[in-house]
């Protein structure tokens, strides 16, 4: 999950972190669960339907970047989250804070072209948008 899920293929980029997203069935876990280490963020969410995995991220709202998980494909898979149920997340994409602006960007690109799938310039000005972001020095 992430920027080094959609960037890690660059040469120039250097990651703050790996995300990682994971489904359980286990009980004991409420909503969410996070486990921090070394460079390194699990996120474990309790598996629900899509409609209640949606119901709460958009409680939410005001924490854009709670949309990410819903951009990467095997999520979506794995909650059978579709392409169709994005615009329901659309408050979250303008919430989001500029550090994350580069989500809005696939976002929209995966509405475009009706998939999860990014063509490498949507690809490329997500991460331009992302290096603006952060300051990286333009060669």
């Amino acid at each position: 999950m992430g920027s080094s899920y959609f960037f890690s293929k660059y040469e120039d980029f250097i990651p703050k972190d790996t995300d990682y997203v994971e489904l359980t069935d286990d009980e004991s876990i409420k909503g969410l669960m996070v486990l921090r280490g070394k460079g390194e963020d699990i996120f474990i969410f309790r598996q629900k339907p899509k409609d209640e995995m949606i119901k709460d991220a958009l409680k939410n709202v005001n924490l854009g970047m709670v949309v990410g998980k819903f951009l990467i494909p095997e999520f979506c898979r794995a909650i059978g989250f579709t392409v169709e149920d994005l615009p329901k997340l659309s408050i979250l994409i303008d919430n989001l804070d500029d550090k994350h602006r580069y989500e809005q960007i696939i976002y929209t690109a995966y509405i475009v072209n009706q998939s999860f799938t990014l063509t490498q310039k949507q690809r490329d000005k997500a991460y331009e948008a992302y290096k603006d972001s952060r300051g990286y020095v333009r060669s």
